[in-house]
């Protein structure tokens, strides 16, 4: 489930080992710099053939990814 360390022992040590290195790395909310950098970090697994593994990546945070303007 979403927001949950994944059950298997191996997965859930990786996620924290993960996130633990992504906030060593300095790189902060927007790239500014500071302590946090991800707030989580979540690993799912299900069998699929090497050629077709996929990943996804999120970044930045939700009020730099949506505008609206009024004229």
């Amino acid at each position: 489930e979403l927001g949950q360390f994944n059950p298997d022992p191996y997965y859930a040590e990786m996620e924290k080992e993960l996130l633990r290195a992504i906030n060593r790395l300095g790189i902060g909310p927007m790239g500014l710099g500071g302590r946090v950098t991800a707030l989580g970090v979540f690993i799912e697994t299900y069998p699929c053939h090497i050629a077709s593994l996929p990943i996804a990546v999120n970044i930045q945070c939700h009020a730099a990814r949506h505008k609206s303007v009024v004229i």
